[in-house]
């Protein structure tokens, strides 16, 4: 069964820690992703992750590096994330993000492999099962917030025909209107921000997204 996923990306340690206390408390989650971005792969700069201190342990925590050639991974090691999602568009050539995916095992992490919305999800297939983990950008990297894109169901469909073990995330633009549908396309993890962090009651978002997905 899908599973939703809350999100935080802030710029702030003060907001950081005020968004993390606010989906900690939702019952029922597991798992949380936060972004992190360079302002050069994306034109947002966030939070660094050396200005995050120990996560709590009871939860998977993810980190999606929206970074130009991300090489060292142990701040966040020590920071206490699983699993660490770089993307393919990062890297000059798929040779550098071999490196990185060895580098992220290194450091004792599961890494996964982000796609902008304009890249094919056939370039996938030659890292699987080295990577069991892909996420598909729904929206345009880099803002919470934007417009979902309509190809995004395409695109869940057809990577998950062509690695049916894979694990399947759609990041940006979830929302009940589209969360049903992505995981009937196909999609493990719905990562969810702005759909919880806008919302006038966030306890009641999640459980509306969580039920709509069931």
């Amino acid at each position: 069964m899908a599973q939703i996923v809350p999100a935080i990306l802030e710029k702030t340690k003060e907001g950081f820690l005020a968004k993390l206390a606010k989906i900690t408390k939702l019952p029922g989650v597991s798992r949380i992703q936060v972004d992190f971005g360079d302002g050069v792969f994306v034109p947002n700069a966030m939070l660094p992750v050396s200005e995050i201190e120990i996560l709590n342990p009871a939860f998977h925590f993810e980190a999606h590096l929206m970074v130009k050639e991300p090489k060292d991974f142990f701040d966040y090691q020590l920071s206490g994330f699983k699993t660490l999602l770089v993307h393919y568009e990062a890297f000059s050539n798929p040779e550098g993000l071999r490196q990185a995916i060895s580098a992220i095992k290194s450091a004792g992490l599961k890494p996964g492999i982000c796609l902008k919305n304009e890249t094919p999800v056939s370039v996938l297939e030659g890292f699987f099962p080295e990577v069991e983990q892909f996420q598909l950008m729904g929206i345009v990297p880099g803002f919470q917030g934007q417009p979902f894109l309509e190809n995004t169901y395409q695109r869940v469909a057809e990577l998950r025909k062509r690695l049916p073990n894979a694990i399947i995330e759609v990041d940006g633009g979830v929302s009940l209107e589209n969360a049903k549908r992505l995981a009937q396309s196909g999609a493990d993890l719905l990562i969810a921000g702005s759909a919880l962090l806008k919302a006038p009651d966030i306890s009641i978002a999640y459980e509306q997204l969580t039920q709509e997905i069931k």
